[in-house]
């Protein structure tokens, strides 16, 4: 396995990073793009190490990028249109979830232009519903496969965790943004992670987009993203501390449920797995290598 540094920029300007792995033998045809989850980024969990090992022994390539809700708080280059350099601060407390269409569409032209014919995608936690979001917006014709690792329903979780406070730190969040203060935090105890009140509104808005993956049915009903989802899909959950309610085997049989349109479903339980799959890393390769030989191996 080789590895390459590499960067983009988006469409509004932003320079991201990744690193691009390719086999001994040089680049193949098929690309895995990996993204990561909420605040995180390209390299923290020790499971893309292994996935990424796994996915080059097949002759295949594994991207793993940033995205602008990489870590908690980030600086960005920016070109301007004007051949200038700028700066800006976005990160997980500041990012809005429909500008990872940006992000997506830079990642998947590096790797059209670097010869991909068919790209995989990758997602983890909250990245898991980029993925999905970016296959149900974008109309990516390349795009052959998607895999789903802990794909979190935020709503269902945010419910339990605040139980009759979820409304109260909605109607907090619009007035903080109604009086112009949209990029201080929330205050502490409405949110488990630190967020900007701009972000948790686009978040938990009725309706928002976020909500595609809540399959405990606490805010959702319909499912258009996962319902349009027309290509083989791969989904792999831990059994503890998960980002969804319910038992991990009744959450796959939810999904599978509605990815009505896929040509096919293959759902994975690892025992004893955190929502990060720490100590489960080989697992998740296999689980990943498997998939990709039996639905994109020549």
């Amino acid at each position: 396995m080789k590895g390459e540094f590499c960067r983009v920029l988006t469409a509004d300007g932003l320079e991201l990073q990744g690193i691009l792995a390719t086999p001994e033998g040089g680049p193949g045809a098929t690309s895995v793009l990996h993204v990561h989850g909420l605040a995180g980024n390209f390299y923290e969990n020790r499971f893309v190490d292994d996935v990424a090992g796994a996915v080059t022994s097949l002759g295949m390539n594994f991207l793993t990028v940033n995205n602008r809700g990489h870590d908690y708080i980030s600086d960005f280059i920016v070109e301007e249109d004007d051949g200038t350099t700028g700066s800006v601060q976005i990160g997980g407390i500041y990012e809005i979830f429909e500008d990872c269409l940006k992000d997506m569409a830079a990642w998947t032209g590096f790797l059209r232009s670097r010869g991909s014919k068919r790209i995989i995608l990758q997602g983890h936690s909250h990245g898991a519903l980029k993925v999905t979001y970016y296959s149900y917006r974008a109309g990516d014709q390349d795009i052959a496969g998607i895999a789903l690792l802990s794909p979190s329903d935020d709503f269902g979780c945010q419910r339990e965790r605040t139980g009759g406070a979820f409304d109260e730190a909605v109607r907090v969040a619009r007035d903080m943004v109604d009086r112009g203060d949209a990029r201080a935090l929330l205050p502490q105890g409405y949110f488990h992670y630190p967020v900007s009140a701009q972000t948790f509104l686009d978040i938990f808005t009725v309706d928002s987009a976020l909500g595609m993956f809540n399959l405990s049915g606490t805010d959702r009903k319909r499912f258009a993203e996962i319902e349009s989802i027309d290509v083989p899909v791969l989904t792999i959950v831990g059994s503890v501390d998960e980002a969804f309610l319910g038992s991990p085997q009744a959450y796959l049989d939810s999904l599978k449920a509605r990815l009505k349109n896929a040509p096919g479903f293959e759902g994975r339980v690892i025992e004893g797995a955190p929502h990060n799959y720490l100590g489960f890393e080989a697992e998740v390769a296999g689980h990943v290598a498997g998939w990709l030989e039996s639905n994109f191996g020549s």
